[in-house]
């Protein structure tokens, strides 16, 4: 029994993993709930705190990290005149470093330059960023995710170092990274991780990807592909030889999400049989033939332009759940494009539970149709999708969104230009309130 309570305690604690604030008020609970949740607290911690995190706890993160130098380390810092006296000398209670999972690379030095006066040089800056990576990439074991920054790759940090740690890097699920970073690492991950279900692409292609194909093929289960790079030299070369490379795993992949642009060829996209998720950037070049793609398991949309979308949708054999159309320039949007896209939405989607659409006057039957034929849906969000600068009509809108008859939808966002009477929200709000079910309502006034 003694031994059961801790084990239930952890797996309590480990599901609220995500709620940081819950997290924070288990730590003063006892010992036993503060040693459960520590671990789950510096698991992600450097990605989080980077990310979100006000420059001051950027500072202390640094701070307690640079604690768990080796003596050896700090010997080289001294003997090239780099003082760390501002770093306390007392170790912490926990090893923290130990716990940590994930790591997104950042300058160090950058973080904490205002505690050296005079600055650091940049070899000193150098030196130190080498013996802080080492430390890192050293002591904490089995990384599942890596965020490379590009800044650590020009500085030519320890790149041929990740050959003598393959065994803290042979488990990394997820993989971040620029293109620029050097055909040599991408080598060297090739026959470190070979585990990546997970990986993002950032910055403009280059001339040479043989390191980057090779990456690519040698992962045993890829599933989620993100192109979130710009158009660099020899595109449509690049887009070839990507897409080749992700035919391999055309059974294991689910996600492809081109953020910025598409990176493959549009033809192959059929070749992913188990695709869930698709995305298809602004700057994708075309959307030419996108009508002929099948995928059937699809169950996630985002596009920005409307070519043959409605081709593409009643391709997909009604597992759609998820459809965002989203222009943020809507300089090509066309009333038609929009009412034949919402008809082959409720007519092949009976599943749609969140729906983004621009919206424009001559739309209002066809979505009228959609919120009665699509009974399961729980999220819609309409923004101006119109060039003109006058007000929208809001009170039509309020009354087509009446009609919807699902009881499951829980959520209404309505931005951009609109004019709302106050009688229309009143009758709005009083006919939510007769069908006794909560919904959150955002509109823009």
């Amino acid at each position: 029994m003694s031994k059961l309570i801790p084990d239930i305690f952890a797996l309590i604690i480990k599901a609220l993993e995500d709620d940081y604030n819950t997290l924070f008020n288990c730590l003063l609970m006892n010992k036993l709930w503060c040693d459960l949740t520590i671990p789950i607290l510096w698991r992600n911690c450097i990605t989080r705190n980077l990310k979100s995190g006000p420059y001051e706890k950027n500072i202390s993160l640094v701070k307690i990290l640079l604690t768990f130098l080796s003596e050896e380390s700090k010997n080289i810092l001294i003997k090239n005149e780099i003082n760390l006296s501002f770093i306390q000398t007392q170790k912490p209670l926990f090893n923290y470093i130990s716990y940590c999972k994930t790591i997104v690379t950042f300058d160090v030095t950058e973080v904490i330059k205002d505690y050296f006066d005079p600055p650091l040089s940049r070899f000193q800056a150098k030196i130190l960023e080498e013996v802080f990576y080492d430390m890192i990439f050293k002591k904490c074991f089995k990384l599942y995710r890596l965020s490379i920054s590009h800044k650590l790759c020009y500085k030519k940090y320890g790149i041929l170092n990740f050959i003598r740690l393959k065994g803290n890097l042979s488990n990394i699920v997820e993989l971040i990274c620029g293109q620029h970073i050097g055909e040599r690492f991408f080598h060297i991950l090739a026959e470190i991780c070979v585990n990546i279900r997970k990986l993002e692409l950032k910055d403009s292609n280059k001339n040479n990807n043989q390191g980057l194909i090779k990456l690519i093929e040698a992962q045993n289960k890829l599933e989620y592909f993100t192109y979130n790079g710009n158009e660099g030299r020899n595109w449509d070369n690049f887009c070839e030889e990507i897409g080749q490379a992700l035919i391999k795993h055309k059974n294991t992949l689910k996600h492809i999400h081109g953020k910025t642009r598409l990176c493959i060829p549009l033809t192959i996209l059929d070749s992913f049989v188990n695709l869930e998720t698709l995305m298809l950037g602004y700057f994708t070049r075309t959307m030419n033939g996108l009508h002929s793609i099948k995928l059937p398991k699809l169950q996630g949309l985002r596009v920005c332009h409307l070519t043959e979308v409605k081709e593409l949708i009643q391709n997909t054999s009604g597992c759609l759940k998820r459809i965002k159309i989203h222009n943020q320039f809507a300089n090509n949007i066309r009333a038609e494009d929009i009412i034949q896209i919402i008809i082959a939405i409720y007519q092949y989607c009976p599943k749609l539970e969140y729906f983004c659409i621009p919206f424009v006057d001559t739309i209002y039957d066809s979505l009228g149709d959609l919120l009665i034929n699509c009974s399961q849906l729980k999220h819609i969000k309409i923004y101006d999708g119109s060039l003109i600068d006058e007000s929208l009509n809001g009170d039509a809108v309020l009354k087509i969104l009446l009609k919807s008859t699902s009881k499951n939808l829980q959520r209404i966002e309505i931005k951009g230009s609109w004019k709302f009477s106050v009688e229309a929200i009143e009758k709005f709000l009083n006919n939510l309130k007769e069908r006794n079910y909560s919904l959150y309502s955002q509109l823009s006034i």
